[in-house]
């Protein structure tokens, strides 16, 4: 009789439970497609953002170089810093009988004042024969 009873409530109690772990399920796969989904947002607005920003400094660019004055002045500046760093250079090199310091311009600071003459001919070496092999290689 209680084998009876018991073999009756089993089956409900395991649809019950069944059900219960099906719900729970649902109830997850739910909470992740919410989850997924607002990350989805997210990055798209983040990706539109990003492009948005991308587009403002590309107008910021494109502002910069049609009017006359910032168009000169980042290669004016740069022609400046050039020709100071060559005089400073060029002057700390006993190099062709030049007298170091004739210039009146400071010498590099340790340690480039030792190694600016490695520097200066290894790039006038380097420079002489890419364009040796560019000539020759034609």
């Amino acid at each position: 009789m209680l084998f009876s009873i018991i073999m009756g409530l089993l089956p409900k109690f395991g649809t019950s439970f069944l059900d219960w772990l099906n719900k729970k399920t649902d109830a997850d796969l739910e909470k992740f497609k919410t989850a997924v989904g607002g990350d989805v947002r997210l990055n798209v607005a983040e990706l539109r953002y990003k492009v948005e920003v991308a587009r403002m400094a590309a107008d910021m660019r494109k502002d910069d170089r049609e009017h006359w004055f910032t168009a000169w002045m980042v290669p004016v500046a740069f022609a400046v810093l050039f020709f100071h760093v060559a005089a400073v250079v060029f002057d700390s090199i006993p190099l062709l009988g030049h007298e170091v310091g004739s210039w009146k311009i400071a010498a590099l600071p340790a340690p480039y004042n030792t190694m600016q003459e490695q520097i200066v001919l290894t790039i006038c070496g380097v420079a002489g024969i890419s364009s040796l092999k560019k000539i020759f290689s034609r």
